[in-house]
């Protein structure tokens, strides 16, 4: 990957590639985990992605070959919690990066270089998609020291069946990027040496398609998923006229017609 351009935090970098803004967790040493001060930057890595001209895709990955993330960095507070109540502060971290996920108006891509633990295993179950090494790892082990992955759960319970999703958490047992396939969680295993090529492939088919579209959309499938049955129907009927006025659905009706490639305004 050749990046076009750079910004960085201490902990999160920020590249240019193309339609592609890739996001890394710059933590190799410390297994890429997540603190504060990481979950705070991702969200204002996010937020840079969106602001970049020309933009398709975020790919979200950790430094090195190892890990992509292996989850909150826990330091135990005075009375032995790792998790401290702070004074005037209702949101917690993990929950304003997820909502900041969840918001995004640009489709994200897990890669998935490594090991994906706890809050790791969150952040892949919050991308859109997820693309993993052969060796990587997957678990939610928190049981084994005493907690549970409450902060998860919601984007876990999204993506992965209940009973499968029990057995994760109850047996806090590892499990392998082909087993991660099979319960949904990723979309597709490759060879380490193949994990570039696979996300850059996932990146142009994302490309070739109204970002408009792709927006929208994104926004209605989260919306839609909580909804009961006749509310999603209403939210859908109203969306889709809305979504037909815009710039891109009249090009692409329009290259239809005339059997070529759009080029979408992105509007």
């Amino acid at each position: 990957m050749t990046a076009s351009t750079t910004t960085a935090t201490s902990q999160v970098r920020v590249e240019r590639d193309g339609a592609a803004c890739r996001i890394t967790i710059d933590r190799a040493d410390a297994h890429n985990t997540m603190t504060d001060a990481v979950m705070a930057a991702l969200v204002e890595a996010l937020q840079q992605a969106e602001a970049m001209e020309g933009v398709r895709a975020i790919v979200l990955t950790g430094a090195g070959d190892k890990t992509f993330c292996a989850g909150g960095h826990l330091k135990p507070t005075a009375d032995g919690s790792p998790f401290a109540l702070e004074p005037g502060r209702f949101d917690n971290p993990v929950a304003e990066l997820f909502r900041a996920l969840e918001r995004c108006n640009l489709p994200i891509i897990a890669r998935v270089n490594g090991g994906a633990f706890g809050g790791g295993l969150g952040l892949v179950c919050a991308c859109d998609f997820a693309i993993a090494t052969e060796g990587a790892m997957f678990g939610t082990t928190e049981a084994r020291v005493g907690v549970f992955p409450m902060m998860i759960l919601p984007v876990l319970m999204r993506v992965i069946p209940r009973r499968r999703l029990q057995e994760m958490c109850f047996f806090a047992q590892r499990f392998t990027a082909a087993e991660a396939q099979r319960f949904d969680i990723v979309n597709a295993v490759v060879p380490a040496g193949e994990l570039d090529g696979a996300v850059d492939a996932m990146v142009a088919r994302l490309a070739a398609n109204s970002p408009v579209a792709l927006r929208i959309g994104r926004r209605a499938i989260s919306a839609i998923h909580d909804l009961a049955f006749g509310d999603a129907l209403n939210l859908a009927q109203a969306i889709l006229p809305v979504l037909s006025q815009s710039e891109d659905t009249r090009e692409g009706m329009k290259a239809f017609a005339e059997r070529r490639a759009p080029v979408w305004p992105g509007r």
